[in-house]
Order: C-alpha cells, then sequence, then structure tokens
C-alpha cells in the first residue's frame, strides 16, 4: 500500500478495485436519505431537538468503520473474505472485466441516488409560489367558480352566481389581480355540457381555469348553520390543485352576503399582495413572523424595519403606529414597536407597548403565543427564562434569525460570552445561506464585544468589518473597532478608527459633545482613564445643560473612582431634569454606595430596577452588592 501511495492513479485504481469507491457512494446516500427522513418525522413524532445531530454524528462515525472494512473485506458469492493483494488478483482482473454484469448492489446505489434526488430537490430549487400564479406580465390571474350551496336551502340556489359575481366584481377592482369576468365564465360553463354547474369538483374547476388561461382559482360553498350563513373559499393553483389558502366568513343572513363578499375579496387581494410585498424584502424572515391581513399595514411594517435597521428610531417607531393604526391585532407591529421604544432608551412606553401586545395572547396561534411570552420575559422575568422560550421557538422554527439573536442576548447577559457567539453566529449562518444580511447593527458590536472578552481579536475585528460591509457608517461599530484596536495595542489603527467615528457621527448629525463623549466611552472601556477623563469633560464643557453629557461623566467618576463626590453631585443634577431615568438612578445609587450610604443606594437602585427595560446585569449586581454591604453593616451594629 506504501507504493500505491506514491501513485495516486495507482491508489484511485486499488480503491475501486476494493470497492471502496462504491460503498462510499451508497453509503453517503443511504446516510443523506436517512437524516432527510429523521428531518421529516422528528417534529410529527416530537422527537427533541437533538435528535437529527444525534444521527448525524453517528453517521460519522459510521462513516469511518465503514470505508476501513471495505478496504479490509469483500462480499463474495462464498460469503464475506479479506480482500486479496493486488498482486494475487492480477490474473483475475482481466476476466472479470470481462464478463462484468449489473449486480444488486448497482440497483441498491442506483435507487439510493433516485432518493437523494427527490429528497433533495425541493430544498434546491424552492419555488416562489407566487411565480407559479402570476401570466407573463407579472399579474396574477384569477378564475372565480359558482359556489356550491351546501346550505340545504334551495332559496340560496340564486347566490351560487351571486356569491361568484361579487367576488368577480370587487376581485376586479385590484391593480394586481387579472379576474375573468362573470359573462366569460357563464359561456364557458354553458358550452361545458357535462359539468353540473351547482357541484364543480377541484377536477372541473381546474379544467376550467386552464380553459381561461389563468394559474389560480377561487372554489367555494354556502354552509349554513343555525341562524348563521358561512362562506368557505379556497385559493388554489390551477396547474398543481395545491391549496394557497383557505378562508371562512360567517354572516347572520342573505342580506350580509355583500359585506361578506367585500370581506372575502379583501382578505384574498391582501394575501396576494404581501406576498407581493414579502418578496421585494431580502430576508424570508420578516414575511413569515408577521400575522396581519393588511397589505397596507405590511407595507408600514417593512417601512420601520429599514429604518431600525437604520437606526432611525423615530422614523421606525411612526411607521410601525402606523400599521397598528390600521391593524389593530397586528401582533407583530406591537413587538417591533416595543423592542424599538428600547432601543431608543424609552423603557416606560417600550413596557406599555409589551403589555398591550401580551393581551392579544389568546388570540394567537401557538408560535404567536411564544413571541409573546418572549417579549414578557425580556422584560420582566431573567435571562434563563428568556432562553427557555428562545430555544422552544427555535424548536419549531431553527431558520428563525431574530430568536438565534435573542438567545445569544440572553447568554451575553449572563456573561457566558462563548454561548453568546456561538448563536450569535448562528443568526449570520443563516443569512449568509439566504445571502441576504443580518440587517440590525446590534449583533455585530455585541457579536464583538464577545469576542473582546474572550480574547479573540481577530474574529472580533473581522465581525466588526462585516457589519461595515453592511452599514459603512455606523458609529458603534466604529467605536468598538477603535476599543479592539487600542486593547491590542495599535495606535495607528486606532486613530484611522477614530476618524471614521468622528466623521461617521457627524453625518449622524451627532453634536460635537456627543462625539467626544463616544471618544471619553472609547478610551474609558479601553482603561485608558485620563484620556477617558479627558474627553468627557470638553464634551461637558461644550453641552453643559444636557443630562446625558452630565451622566457620561459622572458615571466615568464614580465607577472608576476617579471623583466620586462630584461624579454623584453631576448625577443628581442630571435627575432633576430627568427624574425616572434607569442608568441615572443607576448610577446615582452606585455612588451613593461607594460613599458608604447604603439604605438611600438601595432605594436608588431598587427604583432604576423596576423603569429599567430588559433585564440588566449592571443593575442586578449593584442591587446585589448593596444588599450585601447593607446586610453586613445592619449586622455589625447588633
Amino acid at each position: 500500500m506504501a507504493d500505491q501511495s506514491r501513485n495516486p492513479f495507482q491508489f484511485w485504481q486499488e480503491l475501486k478495485r476494493r470497492k471502496v469507491i462504491r460503498v462510499i457512494i451508497g453509503y453517503l446516500a443511504a446516510a443523506y436519505v436517512l437524516l432527510e427522513l429523521t428531518s421529516i418525522i422528528a417534529e410529527p413524532f416530537g422527537l427533541p431537538g437533538w435528535t437529527i445531530k444525534f444521527v448525524f454524528i453517528l453517521i460519522c462515525i459510521g462513516f469511518i468503520v465503514v470505508v476501513l472494512l471495505s478496504w479490509i473485506f469483500d462480499f463474495t458469492p462464498d460469503g464475506i473474505k479479506k480482500t486479496e493483494p493486488q498482486k494475487a488478483m492480477k490474473g483475475k482482473l482481466q476476466s472479470e472485466h470481462s464478463r462484468r454484469k449489473l449486480k444488486v448492489s448497482d440497483l441498491i446505489i442506483g435507487v439510493l441516488i433516485v432518493a437523494v434526488c427527490i429528497l433533495a430537490y425541493p430544498g434546491i430549487f424552492k419555488k416562489d409560489k407566487l411565480k407559479n400564479i402570476r401570466d407573463e406580465e407579472g399579474k396574477i390571474s384569477v378564475a372565480v367558480m359558482p359556489f356550491e350551496n351546501l346550505s340545504g336551502d334551495s332559496l340560496y340556489n340564486v347566490w351560487q352566481g351571486g356569491f361568484q359575481n361579487l367576488l368577480i366584481s370587487t376581485l376586479s377592482n385590484s391593480g394586481e389581480l387579472q379576474v375573468r369576468q362573470f359573462q366569460t365564465m357563464s359561456d364557458l360553463l354553458g358550452q361545458k355540457k357535462k359539468m353540473n354547474q351547482a357541484s364543480i369538483l377541484p377536477s372541473s374547476a381546474r379544467e376550467l381555469a386552464l380553459d381561461l388561461e389563468t394559474r389560480t382559482f377561487i372554489l367555494g360553498k354556502i354552509l349554513k348553520a343555525g341562524n348563521k350563513i358561512r362562506v368557505n373559499a379556497q385559493l388554489v393553483n390551477a396547474e398543481t390543485e395545491e391549496i394557497y389558502k383557505t378562508y371562512q366568513i360567517d354572516g347572520n343572513s342573505e342580506k350580509g352576503f355583500f359585506n361578506m363578499a367585500d370581506s372575502l375579496s379583501g382578505m384574498i387581494r391582501n394575501y396576494l399582495e404581501i406576498r407581493k410585498l414579502a418578496e421585494a424584502y431580502d430576508s424570508p424572515e420578516i414575511t413569515e413572523a408577521a400575522y396581519t391581513n393588511s397589505a397596507e399595514a405590511f407595507q408600514y411594517y417593512i417601512h420601520a424595519w429599514d429604518a431600525f435597521g437604520k437606526m432611525n428610531l423615530q422614523t421606525a417607531i411612526e411607521w410601525m403606529s402606523k400599521a397598528i393604526e390600521i391593524d389593530s391585532d397586528f401582533v407583530d407591529a406591537y413587538i417591533f414597536l416595543s423592542f424599538t421604544y428600547t432601543a431608543s432608551g424609552q423603557s416606560k412606553l417600550a413596557k406599555i407597548w409589551c403589555k398591550r401586545a401580551y393581551s392579544k395572547r389568546d388570540e394567537l396561534p401557538v408560535r404567536g403565543k411564544l413571541f409573546l411570552d418572549h417579549l414578557y420575559a425580556y422584560y420582566y422575568k431573567t435571562p434563563r427564562e428568556e432562553i427557555n422560550i428562545c430555544e422552544q421557538i427555535l424548536e419549531i422554527d431553527e431558520m428563525n434569525s431574530t430568536y438565534w439573536f435573542f438567545l445569544g442576548d440572553a447568554y451575553h447577559k449572563l456573561n457566558q460570552y462563548n454561548k453568546a457567539a456561538l448563536y450569535w453566529e448562528k443568526a449570520l449562518d443563516i443569512h449568509k445561506k439566504w445571502g441576504t444580511s443580518f440587517g440590525i447593527p446590534h449583533l455585530y458590536y455585541r457579536l464583538g464585544d464577545s469576542y473582546h472578552q474572550l480574547g479573540d481579536h481577530k474574529r472580533e475585528g473581522e465581525v466588526y468589518a462585516l457589519g461595515l460591509s453592511i452599514m459603512p457608517d455606523d458609529p458603534i461599530i466604529l467605536l468598538r473597532q477603535v476599543i479592539c484596536a487600542l486593547s491590542q495595542g495599535e495606535p495607528d489603527k486606532a486613530d484611522i478608527y477614530l476618524d471614521k467615528y468622528k466623521s461617521a457621527g457627524a453625518a449622524w448629525n451627532w453634536s460635537e459633545a456627543r462625539i467626544l463623549s463616544g471618544l471619553g466611552s472609547i478610551f474609558l472601556e479601553a482603561n485608558l482613564t485620563d484620556e477617558a477623563e479627558k474627553y468627557y469633560r470638553k464634551a461637558f464643557a461644550l453641552d453643559p445643560g444636557n443630562p446625558d453629557r452630565m451622566h457620561d461623566l459622572a458615571w466615568a467618576l464614580i465607577d472608576h473612582d476617579i471623583d466620586i463626590d462630584e461624579g454623584v453631585g453631576l448625577v443628581e443634577k442630571a435627575l432633576e431634569i430627568m427624574p425616572d431615568d434607569s442608568n441615572m438612578l443607576d448610577t446615582w445609587g452606585w455612588g451613593l454606595f461607594k460613599q458608604g450610604k447604603y439604605e438611600e443606594a438601595l432605594k436608588a437602585l431598587r427604583k432604576s430596577w423596576e423603569l429599567k427595560g430588559p433585564y440588566s446585569p449592571v443593575i442586578y449586581e449593584h442591587i446585589q452588592k448593596t444588599e450585601q454591604a447593607l446586610a453586613r453593616q445592619i449586622s455589625e451594629i447588633g
């Protein structure tokens, strides 16, 4: 074998002779089929989330064993035997090649390859459903069939064509749809003598739709239960008979048919228009998350998402508020609005919208309930409870990058940076597979911070570079780049990033004082406290009446023990302007703690905790230390 290894061609021939290549092909094909089947049955049978990973590990171990065994042994008509060396086989090889016949193993491998192709085809060639129902001009052609009267009341027979006519009229108002008109439908049905107009089967409706050169048709039924009238309708692909969507509308009498037709046409129109809007947006995730029947509300939702990605938070709030005005049951808009208020530092409003969203929990499917449970845990519970809910969501939808982000965020709050980085990388991998980008900057600077804490500055820099390739002028990512360079003792590189940070801040219309305060935070995190204090004082001097500038300087003076008394005085002035600011109350409480005023400190810190947005590990730590110090003080006095 040593001689063969020196000649790659001979080694390849030996692998073929020993049937190793055939075994590898067969094994990989069987492994793929097994993984796909495991994936398919996992959810219906309630298998745990780690099942597929476990099967994959077993397959990898089995691969090594199978390859080794296939090199050593061979299946022969006389049973399993050790494979003879090449020299001993020379005389046999020629005769074997001359009489090569189709074997059972060839058939098995062929079947496995066909199975792989069948299972892989949907994943490789995922089609957009709307492409199947659009005509060449991009419009969606629709044929509305007569509605079948299953009410048991012959008086409603007239509404079979009547409801069809109403629906055709209302749907025709959409610029996205090309609806076959009532007269055309009646003429064609009149010619189809074998077709019962009172009861059209799906196969017959398909035939009619294709005759009318439409790729979509609507099939409906009129039912009656007690005093209620119910109309069911299905939006169906004429080529495959696949049902895109099922609708149900209830009314109290036939007088309500006009309103029912309006409602049904509105739901169908909105469904199709939302799908088209979603196509233009680059992330499949946003479409799956949005529970609304209003195309207009969904359009505002997308505008808000874009604004949030650019950190135009007030604009995002305005767009999301409009979405809720249009559809007051658009729960995802409530959730997004709550998170946006948190990002803008308006924790009180964030919690108000959280509670408004949570009040609609019972109206949602399981997935929607979990989203709201996570939102509630984000504000009112611990990171451990957030982690539990995120894991439940990801068991249902493992491609939801937003909740991989939240899972990483929860671990980051617990200072478990390895796990935080792992799950944030998972979010990036999902978008890489989609060919899209995670458009929210928080991921990049928090993921970078995790690598910073772990001492992996190489990957930290790569993450910031990736974030800036998507959001070139994001000042927070640039700020983190400066910290990364300073921590590695690269002042020249840090100066380059500092200049970029200043330019980005100016482009975002930040005041000079705010930019200088940002420089202070850079040097503070790099443990260059003298430089940090200098910039904080410059910022405060430029804008002495701004509570944020007071607080930034106060935090540095208190937390780094530069001048605790001055810091407490500054933050007290800031609180006169913003008495309910959670961060300022925390800084004040921390200053009082360092002055030894434990009772006052605990009171301030607990108020800060009540007013905070999401779980804050900093405030939690401050409360713990203050409670412990107060307990020691009481025990000493006693």
